[in-house]
């Protein structure tokens, strides 16, 4: 299956699962198709293929034994079920992963306060740190493995993938930058 075939089909079964999750903070994207794809679109766009292949698989393999890895992530962020892996990956994706969120709120602050989770302790999901982790999670040995490669790689070369996420999400909104959109942003809150 071609790349762009399995992000769609990606996306198609993690909005099935999204829509069907009970959290204790209700999310607001459950009732927008649109944005849950642009979101999670801008993300798994700079996945590799073999990336989004074993996730596609887990996610059908999931689907078909009726479980929904996304109402696991919202328990596990709720701190309502056990930790579903003690994988030795998630401690460096988490502790890369939180220096490039501060590096786009240190640079993008208007953005980063209009689309990023908190880096604040808030105990839950809402934190950057607790939403990726029980994300993470979710995600079998095998993406995981390919995961911690991939953040492990971009990091050794310099590459912010949180920012290049967020970059994919404001083109995908009609900016042509960053900057632009940090200072619409910005003239927006000013008013």
């Amino acid at each position: 299956m071609k790349k762009d075939d399995l992000l769609e089909h990606i996306l198609n079964l993690e909005w099935d699962m999204f829509t069907a999750v009970k959290s204790a903070y209700p999310v607001s994207c459950q009732s927008s198709p649109d944005k849950f794809r642009a979101i999670r679109g801008s993300i798994f766009t700079m996945w590799t293929e073999e990336m989004l292949d074993s996730y596609f698989i887990q996610l059908s393999v999931a689907q078909k034994l009726g479980r929904n890895l996304l109402t696991e992530k919202y328990a596990r962020m709720d701190n309502l079920i056990p930790p579903l892996t003690g994988s030795p990956y998630l401690d460096e994706i988490v502790a890369i992963s939180e220096h490039w969120q501060l590096e786009v709120q240190c640079n993008y602050p208007a953005l980063y306060e209009s689309c990023c989770r908190t880096m604040e302790h808030t105990g839950d999901g809402r934190n950057f740190s607790i939403y990726l982790r029980s994300e993470l999670e979710t995600y079998g040995d095998k993406t995981l493995e390919l995961y911690h490669a991939y953040v492990k790689d971009a990091h050794d070369q310099g590459i912010n993938l949180s920012l290049e996420a967020l970059r994919h999400l404001v083109k995908e909104s009609g900016y042509p930058g960053l900057e632009l959109a940090e200072s619409r942003l910005n003239t927006t809150s000013e008013k």
